[in-house]
């Protein structure tokens, strides 16, 4: 068992007993992207080809495949990166140049590449897009003005429609690479469920940098808590205790177990448990089996939280369920309880 003083002290602590004590990998898999490191159409090092998007993708915006253009790169043995390729020998091309003639011209007009997918949106889940963008340098051969960094646009989309967006919130060093990360969380009741899964990288045409590079693109989705409220609370002299809990029990996240209406600064335990098991118990009903054990303190308002962060996701089937009791003087039995909650992962 866990049984600690405060809840904030015994966060970490309990938050990996939990993972301890629900072993597996976690439920989360791989999304097909085809061509997702730029690879196709195989092209001679040193070279590039932009009279067509990459193998598996398809341009948006205005492209002429002439100045304005997609395609693909393989930098090796030019100076426009100083380290090679996140994944394989290629990356993808966004170049922009509005004006050949007045390269640093830029008019905001945003294009790139986008491809959609045969998986559709899903409820209960977590989907994770990473990509590496390239901020492309200086080569002493290449008649353009790559210097700068136009802004690029990572965007995971169900039925068009944006589910999560970076605008830039990593930027490239000159002739280097970065990985940004977009994460979006979706419900049982998500408006755009069975939508096909669509990816869009673009190039932004904000400053002066005519080229973005995309690199190494992966989805993957995992299942996340479906949280439930299983009754059987005991009032007390603030009525009946509340409790929420929130977040997804995916691996580094932050969820919370946030109780109310109990006596103020009253003294309690938070009852953990990996089943629910419901038995008798001082004239109410203990829910979840007693795994865990955490001395809780509410605050002068009578409210208490507890915080916590597992290391890894639990295995598909796992399930949290939590109930708070505390001591109470205004009842028979000197104890009130309240709700029990359920976390589920699918």
């Amino acid at each position: 068992m866990c049984l600690r003083r405060s809840a904030v002290r015994s966060s970490v602590a309990c938050g990996l007993a939990f993972a301890a004590l629900a072993p597996g990998a976690a439920a989360q898999s791989s999304i097909p992207i085809a061509n997702a490191g730029f690879e196709q159409p195989a092209i001679a090092a040193g070279t590039f080809a932009t009279l067509a998007p990459p193998a598996g993708w398809n341009g948006y915006g205005a492209l002429n495949f002439g100045a304005r253009t997609v395609g693909v790169l393989h930098p090796a043995t030019t100076t426009l990166y100083t380290v090679p390729p996140p994944e394989g020998n290629q990356v993808g091309v966004v170049f922009l140049m509005d004006n050949p003639q007045q390269q640093l011209v830029f008019t905001d007009s945003e294009a790139g590449l986008q491809q959609t997918l045969a998986a559709v949106l899903e409820p209960n889940r977590r989907y994770v897009l990473s990509v590496a963008v390239g901020n492309i340098g200086v080569d002493a051969n290449a008649p353009f003005l790559f210097a700068g960094f136009p802004g690029y646009r990572v965007e995971l989309q169900a039925g068009g429609v944006p589910l999560a967006t970076d605008l830039g919130t990593v930027l490239p060093t000159e002739a280097g690479f970065a990985t940004t990360t977009v994460v979006v969380d979706v419900g049982a009741n998500h408006p755009l469920l069975g939508q096909p899964l669509r990816i869009r990288l673009g190039n932004r045409n904000a400053a002066p940098g005519i080229e973005v590079n995309f690199d190494d693109v992966r989805l993957t989705v995992q299942a996340h808590a479906l949280w439930s409220d299983l009754g059987q609370g005991l009032p007390g002299a603030a009525g009946l205790p509340l409790l929420t809990g929130t977040g997804t029990l995916s691996g580094g996240v932050t969820n919370a177990l946030s109780t109310v209406h109990l006596p103020p600064s009253g003294i309690g335990v938070l009852v953990l448990g990996f089943a629910a098991q419901p038995q008798p118990l001082f004239g109410g009903t203990l829910v979840p089996t007693p795994d865990l054990l955490l001395m809780m303190v509410a605050d002068a308002t009578g409210g208490a939280s507890f915080p916590f962060t597992l290391a890894a996701t639990p295995p598909s089937g796992s399930q949290l369920v939590a109930q708070h009791w505390v001591f109470d003087g205004a009842t028979p039995a000197g104890l009130a309880a309240s709700n029990a909650v359920r976390a589920l992962l699918p």
